[in-house]
């Protein structure tokens, strides 16, 4: 069986694109007509085979050969030859296979939107179905500085995470070490000096020696590197999997962050996508390849068949808990006007300012926590073992 790439128009009038499998070009409009589709006015292209996955273009890479097309579309300049030309000038070997490939299909005749979908299989996936968009809509380059700006949102949120909690955990490592010097060489000794001089020792001095003994001392450390390094792998590859991405939203006060981080990226996705007059149902489809949130691209996927189904998108957006109940009021509001795009462009304004406050309040509770934290422990230590200290002091001096 054969995979067929085709472009149509459903009932409504409306365009719509997508993949089906046939034995051949036949059978595969007699596929469409059955969807409801209007097969007389389908454009059919074979699918292209898998690539080896050293051929395959990184997210970075596909960003920079569609700014490359759109600066050539842009300028009116010829797209074979101007696309053959950059590719002399790239070092990059990936890229200047897919930029000679596109070029080669375009001096055979083929259409830009032809010769990109005919060497989609280069691009990932989560891109691929918003440069077609670009292409099909002549408004590449906005499509791409979406792409771009979605990228360095995402990395200037790891980025700001990574600075507002790195003192804290520096501290939180300094505490350690000292806790670890305090079981293995200092609190040993000061217990069997008290137990030499039948010291009488009072519950907190009982606890400090409790608390900093080598064996507790050692599960502790244990314990704590564990977290240090389920925290770190959380932060690397937590969000690149299911259940990863779980537990880093039920994180306080971080999990919201990272979440209205990815909400607000689905709206401006959806935004331009609405605005680029794609279906619904395709936007939202296209919305969820591009997300990098597993929570949120089941949702998309999810809505997108309901909204086939015949419900209205504010109710299925509101049926699903990945989205928050105020989005429904806005969507409400962008489908009445109407002015959806707009709607979507105030959805994302709004999870841009959460994500402010989430910010905010970061910075403002980690550090003042740590500093809690290490007073508090500090501050035991030392009460604890000066008590008993000082009782013992003044017994051995005696009276004057």
């Amino acid at each position: 069986m054969a995979k067929f790439l085709y472009t149509a128009v459903d009932a409504s009038a409306r365009p719509v694109s997508g993949e089906v499998e046939a034995a051949n070009a036949e059978e595969a409009m007699g596929k469409l007509a059955v969807l409801g589709l209007r097969a007389g006015t389908a454009v059919l292209r074979e699918a292209p085979g898998p690539v080896p996955a050293g051929q395959r273009l990184s997210a970075r890479e596909t960003v920079e050969l569609g700014g490359q097309v759109a600066e050539l579309a842009r300028a009116g300049l010829p797209l074979g030859p101007g696309l053959r030309a950059l590719a002399e000038e790239l070092a990059q070997r990936r890229l200047d296979r897919a930029l000679r490939a596109i070029a080669d299909r375009i001096d055979r005749g083929a259409s830009l939107e032809g010769a990109v979908t005919a060497e989609a299989a280069r691009f990932p996936k989560r891109l691929r179905g918003l440069l077609l968009s670009g292409v099909r809509s002549g408004r590449i380059a906005e499509v791409l500085d979406e792409a771009i700006a979605a990228q360095r949102r995402r990395m200037e949120v790891r980025v700001r995470i990574a600075m507002s909690l790195a003192y804290p955990t520096v501290l939180l490592a300094m505490m350690l070490l000292i806790y670890v010097l305090l079981s293995v060489m200092v609190v040993p000794q000061m217990a069997q000096f008290f137990r030499d001089f039948g010291a009488a020792l009072p519950e907190i001095t009982k606890l400090v020696l409790w608390v900093c003994s080598p064996a507790v001392g050692s599960l502790v450390t244990v314990g704590v590197a564990t977290f240090f390094g389920l925290v770190l792998f959380l932060a690397l590859v937590g969000p690149g999997t299911a259940w990863g991405e779980r537990l880093l939203y039920a994180v306080p006060v971080l999990g919201r962050l990272w979440k209205y981080h990815g909400l607000a990226q689905f709206s401006r996705l959806m935004r331009l996508l609405v605005e680029l007059q794609v279906p619904l149902p395709e936007a939202l489809r296209l919305t969820a390849d591009a997300l990098q949130e597993h929570g949120l691209r089941k949702a998309c996927r999810e809505v997108a068949a309901q909204i086939e189904a015949g419900a209205p998108l504010a109710e299925a957006l509101a049926s699903s808990p990945a989205f928050p109940a105020r989005l429904r009021p806005l969507v409400e509001w962008g489908q009445r006007a109407p002015a959806l795009d707009e709607s979507f462009r105030a959805a994302a304004e709004m999870f841009d300012g959460e994500i402010g406050v989430r910010r905010t309040l970061l910075d403002a509770i980690a550090l003042p926590v740590i500093f809690v934290v290490i007073a508090g422990f500090v501050a035991l230590v030392v009460i604890g073992l000066m008590i008993p200290l000082i009782s013992l002091i003044s017994r051995l001096a005696g009276p004057y």
